[in-house]
């Protein structure tokens, strides 16, 4: 029996959406430019030949028509023709001219022409449509309609349609990059509210998971406690019962943390020193079990009260502190913690500084990701976590202010002070 051939999605198949995406668009922008283009050339040479062909008439009607119905003829075919243009005689003195933002003279001012010298012009409109005529020239060659009574040069600009057709590839251009920018937005925070539910996702289920056997743990702890007086020897376990129980509340704040970044957590007015002082106190009690071999140093001068939830910020502070001694390499590393207030920005700011490895510029821009780590057996998410606590949670700012390979890296933290 033959197996039936099995569909296989390539594993690039994201990579090559991508690929499809952006040769699509430049395909669609070139094709529309040419066309474009293509449009605009036919009617340029178009409207030359219109103009040619209008410009020999006129002058076939102003040598057949009699003096009294030519004035009102040449109204009537100005007014026929869109394109810009103006007809003067074979010395430039300007005749007729429509479109060109400039009115025509009345029948009764006709004399001006009449009477206006082009080498040394006196009359400021006439004047101005002689320039005009100038300028249409450098765009589109003079046609010289001459007969036997009577030579005429007329000049001709861009018509309307034919400017807008200029500007149209440009439009479409940027309708299309405002269609792709969008899309990407839209794509990205599709991205970011899907990471946002699973981060929510995992934080409350693992939340749930660690409530219950926590709850066992401090109930077995109890017992032990009571059966170790029971026996007499109360004295000789309370000290590890005792250390036993301050992990489990310790645990116990680990999953209240879980279940607070899972939800909006209650934010209360509070310091920031007392939060920072009992982060660095819980790794100095911990010095020798954690190997720490750096110095803490605290430098926070009196800070306002923000409104802020200490368990999430006190998990902040560690893992801002749990990172910088994964950077400091060897003896002699030093954390220091610096706390000042903006007024002009009315915030607080926190700088967390360490002399440790330093980040390069590609590490820099990634670091904030979830799941990027330089660990091998790292998650990547202690500073993503960070950044939502901060910035999602508390609605302040976090980013690296200074960092280079071998000169240790800081991070400013800044919150808003109602």
């Amino acid at each position: 029996m033959k197996r039936r051939p099995v569909l296989r999605i390539p594993g690039n198949l994201q990579f090559l959406l991508k690929i499809y995406f952006i040769a699509g668009t430049v395909m669609l922008v070139t094709g529309a430019l040419w066309y474009n283009n293509s449009l605009m050339t036919r009617m340029k040479i178009q409207s030359g030949h219109t103009t040619r062909l209008f410009s020999k008439f006129i002058g076939i009607a102003l040598k057949d028509v009699s003096e009294e119905s030519s004035q009102e003829f040449i109204r009537e075919v100005r007014g026929a023709i869109t394109l810009p243009f103006i007809l003067t005689d074979r010395s430039g003195r300007p005749v007729v001219w429509s479109g060109i933002g400039i009115d025509m003279l009345a029948d009764d001012e006709y004399s001006r022409v009449i009477d206006f010298d082009p080498g040394n012009p006196d009359d400021p409109l006439l004047e101005k449509v002689q320039r005009t005529a100038m300028e249409f020239d450098r765009v589109n060659d003079p046609v010289s309609v001459e007969s036997e009574m009577i030579a005429l040069v007329i000049h001709y600009g861009r018509s309307k349609l034919s400017r807008d057709l200029r500007v149209a590839p440009f439009v479409q251009l940027g309708v299309i990059i405002i269609f792709i920018l969008f899309g990407l937005l839209g794509m990205r925070a599709v991205k970011t509210g899907e990471k946002r539910l699973i981060w929510v996702g995992m934080a409350k289920e693992t939340a749930h998971q660690l409530g219950t056997p926590l709850s066992s743990i401090m109930g077995w702890l109890e017992i032990i406690r009571e059966k170790a007086s029971e026996e007499g020897c109360s004295n000789a376990l309370d000290g590890p019962v005792d250390e036993a129980s301050a992990d489990v509340d310790r645990l116990s704040r680990i999953s209240s943390r879980f279940s607070k970044i899972g939800s909006a957590a209650p934010l209360e007015y509070q310091k920031l020193s007392p939060i920072i002082e009992e982060t660095v106190d819980y790794f100095e009690r911990r010095r020798p079990a954690l190997k720490i071999d750096s110095t803490i140093e605290i430098d926070v001068e009196e800070l306002p009260l923000i409104r802020c939830s200490a368990d999430l910020l006190e998990w902040v502070f560690e893992n801002l502190i749990k990172n910088s001694l994964d950077a400091i390499a060897g003896e002699g590393g030093k954390i220091n913690i610096k706390g000042r207030v903006n007024r002009s920005e009315n915030a607080v700011v926190i700088l967390f500084s360490d002399n440790g490895k330093g980040m390069n510029s590609g590490m820099k821009k990634k670091v904030f990701n979830p799941g990027y780590t330089t660990k091998s057996r790292g998650w990547g998410l202690g500073l993503a976590l960070v950044k939502r606590i901060v910035e999602e949670l508390h609605g302040g700012s976090i980013k690296v202010a200074h960092t280079h390979p071998g000169e240790g890296t800081t991070f400013e933290i800044i919150f808003p002070v109602d």
